[in-house]
């Protein structure tokens, strides 16, 4: 067994300050990356919450189209309403105070429900497909036979659009 010596013994002043320098740029390092990931978390859960909100107004819309009946919808003034079939009132959709919003009309009128589906829409825009093809911006109209499928596209405040487009149900002989 050699004997230590006292000079030998331990680290020297050198050693510790490179390990504390090694020790601090881990820690800085580890402190940025963990602050990108919270931030970019936090834009993210922020779009994906609006993505969320869009896709159920769409779906919601959609429902209310397919589930209506095709002689009770009417378009006009940019105004689109439909009656779910066997319902007493009437939803409409329309711009209002720059948002998507769906009314719900019951028979009594008094009693109307504003239900606001997208927020930040600079304009929407309704169109109806008639059975000849064509593309109307009101409904009904005169010479017009039937309904086949509404169309809903929708400006976003920020340039981006929406759309959907929803066949409407066969009509049932009466």
């Amino acid at each position: 067994m050699t004997p230590r010596r006292d000079r030998e013994a331990g680290i020297t002043l050198v050693e510790m300050l490179v390990a504390l320098m090694i020790f601090a740029l881990v820690g800085v390092a580890s402190f940025t990356t963990l602050d990108t990931i919270l931030r970019v978390r936090e834009r993210s859960d922020g779009r994906l919450e609006q993505l969320a909100r869009m896709d159920r107004a769409l779906q919601v819309f959609g429902r209310d189209v397919v589930q209506s009946d095709p002689m009770d919808v009417t378009l006009a003034d940019n105004v689109l309403t439909v009656r779910r079939m066997g319902a007493e009132g009437v939803q409409r959709y329309l711009l209002e105070d720059q948002s998507l919003s769906r009314t719900l009309v019951p028979k009594a009128a008094e009693n109307a429900f504003s239900q606001t589906l997208i927020e930040e829409v600079s304009d929407v825009r309704f169109r109806v497909l008639d059975l000849e093809r064509e593309w109307r911006d009101s409904w009904p109209g005169a010479t017009q036979s039937g309904a086949v499928a509404v169309d809903m596209v929708v400006t976003l405040a920020s340039g981006q659009s929406l759309k959907r487009l929803v066949t409407l149900p066969q009509p049932v002989p009466r």
